[in-house]
């Protein structure tokens, strides 16, 4: 198995296809950021800006409850 390039890594981990991937991909993605420290903290940024732009947009209403509040009080006018 050849190993990963920094740029293969990071593109793979910054997009939603490495679940996709075959199994000797996600290993070499794991291996690889074992041993690089700047990939490694580049992931750790990412799950860090993935888990505070989910905390702050959890309670932000959805769509459909905006529409239906909108359409609300333009009824009431």
């Amino acid at each position: 198995m050849l190993m990963l390039t920094c740029k293969e890594v990071t593109t793979l981990i910054s997009s939603d296809t490495l679940a996709r991937r075959t199994w000797r991909d996600r290993m070499g993605v794991k291996l690889h950021l074992m041993m690089c420290r700047h990939c490694s903290r580049y992931a750790a940024q990412l799950r860090t800006i993935t888990a505070e732009a989910r905390r702050l947009y959890a309670d932000l209403p959805r769509v459909s409850e905006l529409e239906q509040s909108i359409l609300k009080a333009l009824d009431r006018n």
